[in-house]
């Protein structure tokens, strides 16, 4: 075999690979997925874990609530309310949903019920809203770090659990 007719069956092949690529006119465009309808409230149950940077100190609070989503095409709006036992708050929230159910939206959270720590701010959420059986369940978390007065820094973990 000549060095030509091997260049070739190298060549050949590779540039007909390439080209296979390439689509026709006959293919129609595949269209996004739009996003699930997560709109609504939902009854949810905060929890609040803390940990105090300085020690390692641990601990959990928990609070009722209720979270409201308004939809627009792939943009969220509402606001979230917590209570019991924590004190009645209500928060802002805006942020985004994605195909498959995917959200993140950023709102405030709760103080914990005991001691002098303020609530987070601005606190960015992400997770999932899912469905079945004619109920649509939310699970979201956010971190953020509060500088509590007299005790420093502390890292705050807020776990979001709702349904509709």
């Amino acid at each position: 075999m000549t060095r030509g007719s091997v260049l070739r069956f190298a060549v050949v092949p590779a540039l007909a690979l390439a080209l296979s690529g390439c689509g026709g006119d006959d293919e129609s465009p595949t269209a996004p997925t739009p996003p699930v309808d997560v709109a609504g409230a939902y009854y949810t149950s905060w929890t609040l874990q803390v940990l105090r940077k300085s020690d390692g100190f641990q601990k959990s609070f928990y609070c009722s609530g209720q979270l409201t989503l308004v939809q627009g095409t792939t943009a969220l709006s509402g606001f979230a309310v917590v209570g019991s036992p924590c004190a009645p708050e209500s928060y802002d929230l805006s942020g985004s949903i994605r195909a498959g159910g995917a959200i993140e939206f950023t709102t405030d959270g709760p103080r914990p019920t005991e001691g002098t720590c303020p609530g987070g701010k601005n606190v960015r959420f992400s997770g999932q809203v899912t469905s079945g059986d004619g109920w649509r369940t939310l699970s979201v978390r956010g971190v953020t770090d509060v500088t509590c007065p007299e005790l420093s820094e502390h890292e705050f973990t807020y776990l979001i659990q709702g349904s509709r």
